[in-house]
């Protein structure tokens, strides 16, 4: 029993080191306050903003062929962070978005 002992200690390091990176941190209320004040507001507007210059821009990226590009920075990520994310979560709201590059 006692050879099996810094075995089981070991397992039980490595399981709780990491358990812990796979929990999602909850927000606190003030995250949450300010989420709903003041990002929330900013989200929208720039929403709002980045559908207008896109309308205006879209005859030049059909031309450029960047159409589709213009139309993910402008619209759907200032919408996603808007309207699709969770109350106070902040982080990683942009994790599954691609790079684009030249």
């Amino acid at each position: 029993m006692k050879a099996n002992r810094p075995l089981s200690i070991l397992f039980l390091i490595f399981f709780f080191s990491f358990s812990s990176l796979s929990a999602r941190e909850v927000p606190s209320g003030g995250e949450m306050l300010l989420d709903m004040a003041i990002a929330r507001p900013v989200g929208l507007a720039g929403t709002v903003l980045g559908i207008g210059t896109f309308i205006v821009a879209t005859p030049f990226t059909l031309l450029s062929g960047t159409w589709k590009q213009a139309g993910k920075r402008l619209v759907v990520y200032p919408a996603k962070f808007t309207f699709v994310r969770g109350l106070g979560d902040f982080p990683g709201y942009m994790e599954e978005y691609e790079i684009v590059e030249d």
